[in-house]
């Protein structure tokens, strides 16, 4: 009998030991945890390699000017299949994305290009989609109404205003942009959304209006997300890992403390010990 005291005795101890491990191992993963989450707050992207967004891309003309002409681009962007953004690396402010233009034919038209998400600059090379909307991709992540879209530029242009929005069958809270310009003798009325946490553009849509006496052109350019990797990922937040984390580690922690004492008992009922 005094050949199964030393394990017993060891049994015993694991207990105490065991819930001292846990203890130890969940404030230095936390303390990780902490420290990732920490970095990521402070960079403004909200994005990640790998990250891939898909878009309908449609157009739209209607004119009572009997001369008027639907622009030449405007019949294969409608044969579009989808418009894709594809992030392809992130450092410091950041982001490399690749862009591909897929028709219903199999034709493709692709695109590589980056923006800083800080400043607002973009470099395009290819074909990175229509022009206004591939200079505002992004913008910084967690940006409120009235706050700067690239933070690190006093040029930049402002939220104006933020709504709760459906996008690919997801409730998102969307900043909005609009802007108006005069281009050619047009009144061109753009509007963009960006899913405001990850800071990514969800909606573009862009309106030229020409009009002449009694004669009026509408040309109608629109961009919407339908699909993206990155919100089955952030639709669970950081604060349920953790939490998560200390539900498993007490209900290890449990099982052992039962496991030990089942054990503890039996030894006692088998052998008499006391």
């Amino acid at each position: 009998m005094k050949f199964f005291k030393p394990i017993l005795d060891w049994l015993f101890s694991l207990q105490k030991n065991f819930i001292l491990v846990l203890i130890i191992l969940g404030i230095l993963v936390f303390g990780s945890l902490s420290g990732a989450l920490g970095e990521m707050m402070s960079s403004p992207i909200g994005v990640a390699k790998g990250n891939v967004f898909r878009y309908s891309y449609t157009c739209y003309f209607n004119s009572n000017d009997p001369h008027a002409v639907s622009p030449a681009s405007f019949s294969w962007i409608n044969q579009t299949n989808y418009f894709m953004i594809n992030v392809t690396g992130v450092s410091g402010s950041s982001v490399s994305f690749n862009t591909m233009l897929l028709g219903f034919n199999g034709s493709s038209s692709f695109g590589v290009c980056a923006m800083n998400v800080g400043t607002g600059m973009a470099s395009i090379s290819g074909y990175a989609g229509p022009t206004d909307a591939s200079n505002f991709y992004f913008m910084a992540r967690n940006v409120g109404m009235m706050g700067r879209m690239f933070p690190s530029s006093l040029m930049s242009p402002t939220v104006n205003g933020t709504l709760m929005m459906n996008y690919a069958g997801v409730s998102r809270l969307a900043n909005h942009l609009a802007t108006s310009t005069n281009q050619n003798g047009a009144t061109v009325n753009s509007d963009y959304y960006f899913d405001q946490a990850t800071g990514m553009m969800v909606q573009w849509r862009q309106e030229a209006i020409q009009t002449s006496g009694n004669l009026q052109t509408n040309s109608t350019q629109m961009m919407k997300i339908t699909s993206s990797s990155l919100w089955v990922i952030s639709e669970f937040p950081a604060s349920s890992i953790i939490l998560s984390f200390i539900a498993i580690t007490t209900v290890l922690a449990l099982i052992v403390s039962g496991k030990v004492k089942f054990k503890k008992a039996c030894h006692f009922e088998v052998f008499g010990l006391d």
